[in-house]
């Protein structure tokens, strides 16, 4: 049978269907339960709007009263709350399983559903076609797998820490290959710490690398298209700021502007580290170059212009600066002469625009450009 509510006190009034209640749980009751009020009468109950109010009919016939007694029996019982209960549930959840389809029937969701296809981790894992490295754990010690700046343990600040790591290095860093720069050092080594390879990037743009013996190994540069040019014979040289004197319009060579060269005024190109420098011809093969420190302070400054196939100079290049940095370059066909003995020798001629098939490789010094410090690593 089912149970009475009567939690808390009523107050009523002859004539009007609304009962207040104080301490009540009118949410309890349902529409069409009976309310037995405080004369004994017998009313329907029509809405249980809150806790604490409830409308009844007929309307209250008895005397009005405050704070009194009451009961509500529901008539419907435990079968209409359990089927408005399953009702809520399938108004809510309907949708969801229907749309679910026959997964909602199954013990085991296949992949091609959405699920693992297995009831095992190790299953699942090859039923999603995961590898053995889903089941390691990220970090340095030996089986994990590695996370940026991990590095084996015990930790140190040196590029030549024992076993794999990605770390930052400077000019603090044991065995750093250039000062006042900074970079990244990719490390393979063996457990004993005294042998293996790395790789160091550096944040101006060079590439270095050791093998072997950290104690014996020395760091090595690596040439590529950042620090290396292609004079106009075909020859790699270091490429420190370059300018390469040609008329950009009528320039023959279609290798004039690669890579990193750009146009630097109608009558030359420069690569990046010599960005900002402009060419200007002031006469027949009379060239002002501007924008920069002046020529380079060691190695070669100046090349010939020499054929395509680097077999024969077409020209004799002279240069000068001022102290402003400014530079001017001649260039003069190059004539045989001969010596009171007898002796042939390459002399001067009269001044000539570079050829269409060639150009002159001009290397400066530029200002410095600070690189930014990497981030601060703190090891615990």
């Amino acid at each position: 049978m089912a149970s009475w509510f009567s939690e808390g006190t009523v107050t009523v009034t002859n004539g009007n269907a609304v009962v207040t209640g104080a301490g009540t749980k009118f949410s309890n009751c349902r529409s069409g339960d009976m309310f037995v009020g405080p004369d004994n009468g017998i009313y329907q109950v029509i809405n249980p709007s809150s806790d604490t109010s409830v409308s009844i009919s007929p309307a209250y016939r008895g005397a009005s009263v405050a704070g009194a007694a009451y009961g509500i029996v529901p008539v419907n019982g435990y079968p209409k709350a359990l089927a408005d209960a399953v009702n809520q549930l399938v108004q809510q959840w309907g949708a969801t399983l229907a749309g679910l389809g026959s997964v909602s029937t199954e013990n085991v969701v296949p992949v091609a559903k959405g699920g693992t296809g297995a009831t095992t981790q190790a299953a699942a894992r090859a039923g999603l076609g995961l590898g053995n490295a889903a089941t390691l754990n990220a970090g340095s010690t030996p089986g994990s797998v590695m996370l940026a700046g991990d590095r084996a343990s015990p930790l140190a600040s040196t590029i030549n820490t024992w076993g794999n790591s990605f770390q930052i290095w400077n000019n603090t860093t044991a065995g750093y290959p250039e000062a006042d720069q900074s970079g990244t050092v990719i490390n393979t080594a063996w457990p004993d710490g005294n042998y293996g390879a790395q790789i160091l990037l550096s944040f101006s743009g060079k590439m270095f690398f050791r093998s072997g013996s950290y104690a014996a190994a020395l760091m090595r540069e690596v040439y590529h298209t950042g620090n290396t040019t292609r004079g106009s014979g075909g020859a790699l040289s270091a490429a420190s700021p370059i300018v390469r004197v040609a008329c950009i319009t009528t320039s023959e060579r279609v290798d004039l502007q690669e890579q990193t060269f750009e146009p630097a005024g109608d009558w030359g190109v420069a690569n990046s580290e010599a960005a900002g420098v402009t060419v200007e011809r002031l006469d027949v093969g009379q060239y002002k170059i501007a924008g920069s420190l002046g020529l380079a302070l060691e190695g070669w400054r100046t090349q010939d212009p020499c054929s395509p196939d680097g077999g024969r100079t077409l020209g004799m290049t002279e240069s000068e600066q001022s102290e402003d940095g400014i530079v001017i370059i001649r260039l003069f066909k190059q004539s045989w002469k001969l010596s009171d003995d007898g002796e042939m020798f390459p002399g001067r001629g009269a001044p000539m625009d570079v050829p269409l098939n060639s150009w002159i490789d001009v290397r400066l010094e530029m200002p410095k450009i600070e690189t930014p410090p990497p981030p601060t690593i703190t090891e615990e």
